[in-house]
């Protein structure tokens, strides 16, 4: 099979890895986004996908966005390709892009659709608190993540996960799916399955106001949201109008008349905070500028207090 990969992140590269190293698939190019300014020093960085086919002797194209034109003019696909494999990828894939592969526009998606449809699956599956998630190919379709599910694969949430170690969960998972799914295809033994679009729920964006910590909130949750935003677009939390990214936490013990926000205990192993319900005892922490610690060091360079509060 003649394959191209659309792909960006990180979290492509085991699809991309699996799809190389079969003996039965020709991954002739990766489409990928152009190189953007990053850092502070806005220098341009090339996408992780960019780097991984760079490296294998791939071809790599860089448009802006994915027109008749563009596909017509890159030298590795003259002649026809068997399918378009779209991992982790921002490009829009008009309908005559979907439809000219033999086996058509096959995607990946990090959870078991029609759950968790949106741009932040993995993030919500955590801060959600499901025991279960996964990852499911799929034909593209117009509308986002609603097009037909070929296959499916559950993946556990451990306890303690972070968006970080489920996503590389999902990843080796959908890597293996993607290729069985492609094989299932072109053998004729795996058929598209319309979803339940009633039965659909979402991911929305991860915004500033997700982020923001409302002591207000049950421990529980903000312990879900803190492991769920890791590592990508860390909790936010503010004292003394300092922005404090959180980036470990877990639930603690604390007086229950403590009104929310208050510091009920600082010591080695964290700082604790009341809530709505419970405490958070802060653990890990990143403050403005500043490199990552451990929150009882930011306690003692801020001179923190049983009693303080936060914003």
């Amino acid at each position: 099979m003649r394959v191209v990969a659309v792909a960006t992140p990180p979290f492509a590269l085991p699809t991309l890895d699996e799809l190389h190293k079969a003996p039965d698939i020709d991954l002739v190019a990766v489409i990928t986004n152009p190189d953007r300014p990053r850092g502070r020093g806005l220098e341009h960085g090339a996408p992780a996908a960019k780097e991984w086919a760079l490296a294998r002797e791939v071809a790599v194209y860089q448009p802006e966005k994915l027109t008749r034109e563009a596909w017509r003019s890159y030298a590795a696909l003259d002649v026809a390709v068997d399918a378009l494999v779209v991992v982790a990828s921002a490009f829009y894939i008009p309908s005559w892009l979907r439809e000219a592969p033999r086996l058509g526009a096959v995607n990946l998606h990090p959870s078991l659709l029609p759950a968790l449809r949106g741009p932040a699956p993995v993030n919500w599956a955590v801060i959600n608190g499901l025991a279960e998630t996964g990852v499911t190919t799929m034909l593209l379709a117009d509308e986002m993540d609603a097009g037909d599910v070929l296959l499916q694969r559950p993946v556990a949430v451990d306890a303690r996960e972070t968006a970080g170690s489920l996503a590389a969960k999902l990843a080796a998972a959908g890597a293996e799916l993607m290729l069985e799914t492609l094989r299932g295809l072109d053998a004729g033994t795996v058929t598209p399955a319309p979803q339940d679009h009633g039965r659909a729920t979402h991911a929305p964006k991860i915004t500033a106001e997700v982020r923001a910590l409302y002591w207000s909130r049950p421990a529980d949750e903000l312990e879900r949201l803190v492991r769920g935003l890791y590592p990508d677009a860390p909790a936010r939390a503010s004292f003394g109008g300092e922005v404090l990214q959180v980036l470990a936490a877990e639930p603690a013990e604390g007086p229950a008349d403590a009104a929310p926000g208050t510091i009920t205990a600082v010591d080695e192993a964290g700082v604790v905070v009341a809530c709505g319900e419970g405490a958070l005892a802060l653990e890990r922490v990143k403050p403005a500028g500043r490199k990552e610690m451990t929150a009882h060091a930011f306690a003692v360079g801020r001179r923190l207090a049983v009693g303080d509060r936060f914003d």
